[in-house]
């Protein structure tokens, strides 16, 4: 059973692959969950992603699907 988030969460996550061509990067959080964003997510920009940074997501859960709307910085 998939699990279910609150409507708007945040959580830290580990960039795992960064394909600049594509405007593409991938990220895994402390629970092993995968999320993609893309060069027009918000965030401090695409070029500051790479491999092993840590970054906060904000995802959206819109019942069918949970999406990053935004990336930034750990405090």
């Amino acid at each position: 059973m998939p699990q279910v988030l609150p409507a708007r969460s945040s959580f830290a996550a580990t960039v795992d692959q960064v394909m600049p061509r594509l405007g593409l990067a991938f990220l895994v959080d402390d629970d092993k969950r995968e999320w993609a964003v893309t060069k027009s997510t918000a965030g401090p920009g695409f070029e500051s992603l790479e491999c092993g940074r840590r970054v906060l997501l904000t995802v959206e859960d819109h019942d069918q699907f949970c999406l990053v709307s935004s990336y930034g910085d750990l405090s």
